[in-house]
């Protein structure tokens, strides 16, 4: 019982400046008038206020060559977009999520399979 009441001076030592560094901070954070600084984002975020042009990943569709279509839009996420091919047309609704390449989705409305 003598170990704990010999180490209680030094624990309530400790404890005390600990409580007095973090109050210093909190007056000297005060003084100055400002805050610390927030953590960044983890995904760019995109200003919806004004339109800009975005770039899409057609989901489900490829070129010949075997390469994902691509294309450039000012329409925001939601609207329903037509892709002409060849000989058909098909309707795409862009989305604000993005893909590993930098573009955004595009999924396909009203395709059955």
């Amino acid at each position: 019982m003598n170990v704990f009441f010999d180490a209680l001076p030094e624990f309530l030592g400790a404890l005390g400046a600990t409580v007095a560094m973090g109050l210093g901070a909190l007056i000297v954070r005060k003084l100055r008038g400002t805050r610390p600084a927030l953590m960044p984002p983890a995904a760019p975020t995109v200003d919806l206020s004004k339109p800009t042009a975005r770039r899409f990943t057609l989901l489900e569709t490829t070129h010949i060559s075997g390469k994902s279509v691509q294309i450039t839009t000012a329409r925001p996420a939601g609207t329903v977009i037509t892709y002409r091919f060849d000989d058909r047309t098909e309707r795409f609704e862009p989305t604000d999520i993005p893909l590993h390449d930098g573009t955004f989705a595009a999924e396909p409305v009203g395709r059955y399979r």
